[in-house]
């Protein structure tokens, strides 16, 4: 039986970590919004920059389904904002 939300919440992000049920979970939804990105950025003109949007709806998805409760979802947004801001670092010292 999954942990309540609050419970979830209050043991922090190694507790995610440890639980193999919310680690799938987490893999499954960086699975689905990787794929959404990959179709809007597929299906989006190339005048309007698709990477971009790709990337944002993507992390919509993701932010979501964290704000209605899916636990695992915290746990992706997260790893989805530290590559944002990886990609943002690299881009200004490699551009």
């Amino acid at each position: 039986m999954p942990l309540p939300l609050a419970v979830v919440l209050d043991a922090g992000i190694f507790s995610t970590l440890n639980d193999p049920k919310q680690l799938g979970l987490a893999t499954l939804i960086a699975v689905a919004a990787i794929f959404i990105g990959f179709l809007v950025r597929r299906m989006w003109p190339r005048s309007m920059n698709p990477l971009l949007f790709g990337w944002l709806a993507a992390t919509a998805f993701v932010a979501a389904l964290s704000y209605l409760g899916v636990p695992g979802a915290a746990l992706v947004l997260w790893l989805f904002i530290g590559a944002a801001v990886l990609l943002g670092i690299l881009a200004l010292v490699f551009n």
